[in-house]
């Protein structure tokens, strides 16, 4: 055999080797295969990869799943059918799952993607083979990524998505996604038990959730809060009465909006209880005759009852306007209900020690204004830095004080024109009017009596210029003893030798008036004990009728008493 012979007999040997190893791989891939089996579909969900996500279902519940497909099924709402859950995990995942599973019969399929526009995304596959559904979610991309960097980045990508799903579903915080038609998209465990509170359990059955703040239109922007927000109220219908209150923060996207449903209950029913704790305040202080002017932190009014309308004369739209404290001292000002300052320098000065004063609760002040009235104005400080202004009308009390001081003067000038020495001390031995001739008796300047003086340094001042013999203790138990309504009469001889008679008598009020006359009392004798009762013995001494002893009677007396 030539040798072209032997190399076709080993070209012909090696074709049918390759042949035969061809064939061989070839039985052995389709001896791996997965058998499908038309009479039972859920035959194939055991000999999937644990990677494969496949889900089989008969009608709403499931009958098959991978491990994998398993793990990602949540238990809740446990009311719901199994399918239903599907939706509820996959449909913020892939948009319009629920719609497309409506109406969904034998021989349908349809496939949704994760995200439309990335061709390598998820795919979401169903199919309905003999009322069987087949839900199955593949990675396009799966085969060609490293099976090692495929399997750290699932196994981050699951730890993250795990605390993520832990926050929201833990979150105390009602949350939820909402698309701009108004369909819920996602919603956390939180939220979905306010929706079954307010609209029952049967209302979650299916899928999406009620959407409980449906009355809300939008969330307004607020040009001072960094994020949308929006105080509102929620009716409950199933459980207890009232009404549930939130702040509704919105996070809008360019086809979706974030929720947040923040509980202000108590802060409602504290605003709610300061709110008549206000009204309340209110209604006390419309019945004070007291102007109340009360500033918060930022100068501008808060609170004002009728009476400072009243005193002011400012309308009530201006005031219930809250204007600042500079311009309401600048109403004051205009309609002359303040003193008129020199300049304007003077009059901002005076507005800044005002507040100020008023911060420390040191202001009173005194204004007397052009149309003759009087204001006692004064400043109390406020927690959080407010402050109150009390406006008071003493137009009266000033004038009662003029017209008693006007009679005080009177009274002064008329003893100040008698001559004999006149002293009136009050029920408590205070020194409370003198005239002329008694400064001058005993050496007293007359500017001493605006000064409180009692009797006793009063007695002692008399007696360091008389001579001994009066009893000045008897004078001072007369001044005091205000049930005594006796007069007593006690003759005294000044250092110089001139004789005088101290008489003290009782006049109205309990007050005293002691009064000192030139000469010697000429009464019969008596004792400080028997002169307590004059009318015992008519015939001696003073009588009832004030009459004197004859001159020439023995023995004069040195002291009297006379019936008051």
């Amino acid at each position: 055999m030539d040798q072209f012979g032997l190399l076709g007999i080993w070209a012909a040997v090696a074709a049918g080797a390759i042949s035969s190893l061809v064939t061989a791989i070839a039985m052995l891939v389709l001896m791996r295969r997965p058998a499908v089996r038309h009479g039972q579909p859920g035959a194939a969900l055991s000999e999937q990869r644990d990677e494969d996500v496949v889900f089989l279902f008969n009608g709403g519940t499931l009958i098959d799943a991978t491990p994998a497909a398993r793990n990602q099924l949540p238990r809740d709402p446990a009311h719901a059918d199994d399918l239903a859950r599907l939706v509820i995990a996959f449909c913020q995942r892939f948009e319009g799952l629920a719609e497309r599973l409506e109406g969904f019969a034998t021989g349908d399929r349809f496939e949704i993607a994760e995200m439309p526009d990335d061709p390598d995304s998820l795919r979401l596959i169903a199919e309905n083979r003999a009322g069987h559904i087949r839900i199955a979610v593949t990675d396009p991309l799966r085969d060609s990524r490293s099976e090692m960097v495929a399997h750290y980045s699932l196994a981050a990508l699951r730890a993250e998505l795990f605390t993520l799903r832990s926050i929201a579903e833990r979150s105390p915080i009602p949350t939820w996604k909402r698309r701009n038609d108004g369909t819920i998209i996602w919603a956390n465990g939180t939220y979905m038990s306010l929706a079954s509170s307010i609209a029952g359990a049967e209302s979650l059955i299916g899928w999406p959730p009620p959407d409980v703040f449906s009355h809300v239109a939008s969330v307004p922007a607020d040009a001072e809060a960094s994020v949308p927000q929006q105080r509102v109220s929620v009716a409950v219908e199933h459980g207890r009465r009232g009404a549930l209150w939130f702040d509704l923060i919105a996070l809008p996207g360019e086809i979706e909006t974030l929720y947040f449903a923040l509980p202000i209950d108590k802060l409602v029913r504290a605003e709610n209880a300061l709110t008549e704790f206000m009204q309340t305040l209110t209604k006390t202080f419309a019945h004070l005759r007291i102007g109340l002017a009360i500033f918060d932190q930022k100068r501008r009014l808060a609170l004002f009852n009728p009476a400072l309308v009243d005193l002011t004369g400012l309308p009530a739209e201006h005031l219930s306007a809250r204007p600042t404290l500079h311009a309401f001292l600048d109403a004051l000002r205009d309609a002359q209900k303040i003193p008129e300052p020199k300049d304007y320098k003077s009059w901002r000065m005076q507005i800044a020690q005002l507040e100020a004063g008023a911060a420390d609760g040191t202001f009173e002040e005194t204004w007397y204004l052009s149309n003759g009235q009087t204001f006692r104005v004064s400043g109390r400080p406020h927690p959080d830095g407010a402050v109150a202004y009390l406006f008071e009308d003493i137009s009266s009390e000033v004038s009662m004080t003029r017209t008693y001081r006007s009679e005080i003067e009177l009274s002064q000038s008329v003893v100040d024109t008698l001559e004999m020495p006149i002293a009136a001390f009050s029920p408590t031995g205070t020194l409370t009017l003198a005239n002329r001739a008694y400064a001058a008796l005993w050496d007293l300047p007359h500017s001493a009596f605006a000064t409180e003086t009692g009797i006793t340094a009063a007695t002692g001042h008399w007696e360091a210029r008389s001579k001994p013999g009066p009893d000045w203790a008897a004078i001072r138990a007369r001044v005091l003893r205000a049930s005594d309504r006796m007069g007593w009469s006690e003759p005294l001889e000044l250092l110089d030798g001139t004789p005088l008679v101290c008489d003290v008598r009782r006049i109205a009020g309990g007050a005293t008036m002691v009064t000192f006359s030139r000469g010697a009392a000429q009464v019969a004798p008596r004792t400080i004990d028997e002169a307590t009762d004059v009318s015992a013995e008519p015939g001696v001494g003073a009588t009832q009728s004030g009459k004197a002893c004859p001159e020439d009677a023995p023995n004069p007396p040195r002291r009297r008493a006379i019936a008051s």
